[in-house]
């Protein structure tokens, strides 16, 4: 019996010595804590032509490669969001790419200028409000009818100042379609009283 638990013992001081740890206090090391089920907010930068990232989980610019668009499924994002109308060349095929990737992918169709609608503002609202939207990607051709729309997704549905609103889209990128946002902003003014349009220039 005594030579059956000497080697026992022996094995189970020579591995204390060595460090090698035992099944028993294997046990009892704790846990690797499970993965944060929060995403951080503030997402990576892919380089998609003209590309910002935003404090609230958005990449805005313009169009995505399909090497991009891999890429941004790879960095953690959930949603892809197009503005771009269904006449345009250039994004054949995306939609089927991007679920394939496992991203949902949303369209939003904004024709330049026209497009700059209190629906469409809208519209973008919810769509980044769905549950497990974010991180999204909102991109177009160029990136600047994104920024256009985030402005006036700003002024209509988060209802900040009218100059707030313009300042927040030109911090975005915004150029081309500056005028045609403070337009549109100007004509809601005119019809909805209650707006805070005082500050607009």
């Amino acid at each position: 019996m005594l030579a059956r638990v000497l080697p026992v013992v022996f094995f189970l001081a020579w591995s204390a010595l060595l460090g090698v740890p035992s099944q028993a206090s294997a046990d009892r090391r704790p846990e690797k804590p499970p993965a944060p089920k929060t995403i951080d907010q503030t997402p990576p930068l892919v380089p998609i032509p003209n590309a910002r990232v935003t404090k609230t989980g958005l990449l805005i610019g313009g169009q995505p490669s399909p090497n991009q668009l891999k890429r941004i499924e790879e960095a953690g994002y959930r949603t892809v969001i197009s503005l771009r109308a269904e006449s345009e060349p250039g994004d054949e095929g995306e939609q089927a790419y991007v679920e394939r990737l496992g991203m949902k992918f949303v369209s939003i169709p904004v024709p330049g200028p026209a497009g700059l609608t209190e629906a469409n503002a809208r519209a973008l609202a919810g769509a980044l409000e769905e549950q497990d939207a974010l991180p999204a990607v909102v991109h177009c051709r160029s990136g600047q009818r994104v920024s256009a729309l985030l402005g006036l997704k700003a002024f209509v549905v988060d209802r900040v100042s009218a100059t707030a609103a313009i300042d927040l889209a030109k911090s975005l990128g915004l150029t081309k379609l500056e005028t045609a946002l403070r337009e549109r902003i100007a004509e809601i003014c005119k019809a909805d009283k209650s707006r805070n349009c005082e500050d607009l220039r």
